[in-house]
């Protein structure tokens, strides 16, 4: 894999494991406030969404890539029946 795809598989679970600590953190200090809980929650679906964006744009690009890779191989009387 590339390291742009690991990039964005990396920050992808940073964000779920700062949301999987933040929802069992009320079990450990029931004092928690809210803002607390929020703040842990907008931080991890934000390092969520990053990552699923890194991974989306790095997959099209490639795919892009391939595709016109592809089209230059192949000329157009190979397509015809």
């Amino acid at each position: 894999m590339k390291p742009t795809r690991w990039i964005g598989v990396g920050i992808f679970l940073v964000g779920m494991i700062v949301l999987c600590s933040y929802s069992v953190y009320p079990i450990y200090n029931p004092d928690v406030e809210d803002a607390t809980m929020l703040l842990g929650v907008r931080i991890g679906t934000t390092l969520l969404i990053i990552g699923a964006v890194i991974l989306i744009v790095e997959i099209s690009v490639e795919r892009y890539r391939e595709y016109k890779k592809m089209k230059e191989e192949i000329t157009e009387e190979d397509l015809r029946p």
